[in-house]
């Protein structure tokens, strides 16, 4: 992704940015076991969505064996939920230009949770919370 930051948003958007959604909009996402399949998971807030998004390097996931888990969302699915549903088209378009690069998933996942991990801290700047957990 190119390095620009995001833009500022207001509060309103924020607020749609960081809601908790309805169980119709949940954001479907997979936790990947090699001995056990996918179990589905779904995500309710961008926050949700951030925390899910797990960095792993590749000692986490041999040492795990059959047992190792692997949290997985599509990217394209995810940016498409972000903006459809969170309706935010910048970091959407972010996330597009991120998957696009086509590199291996575990690439992805940090450049995917930098970028989400920034508009969540913009839109708490939006609302003001950043200034009332700093006092």
């Amino acid at each position: 992704m190119s390095q620009t930051p995001l833009p500022a948003i207001d509060a309103g958007l924020a607020s749609r940015i960081l809601r908790h959604v309805e169980p119709t909009e949940a954001l479907e996402a997979g936790i990947l076991t090699p001995m056990a399949g996918t179990r589905p998971i779904r995500l309710f807030s961008l926050e949700e969505a951030e925390r899910f998004l797990l960095l792993h390097d590749g000692k986490t996931v041999a040492l795990g064996g059959a047992w190792a888990t692997l949290n997985y969302v599509d990217p394209s699915h995810l940016a498409a939920w972000i903006g459809d549903v969170l309706g935010d088209a910048v970091l959407s378009a972010g996330l597009l230009e991120i998957a696009s690069s086509r590199k291996p998933y575990g690439f992805l996942v940090p450049e995917m949770k930098s970028l989400i991990a920034s508009r969540i801290k913009q839109c708490n700047e939006a609302l003001g919370f950043e200034e009332a957990v700093a006092k």
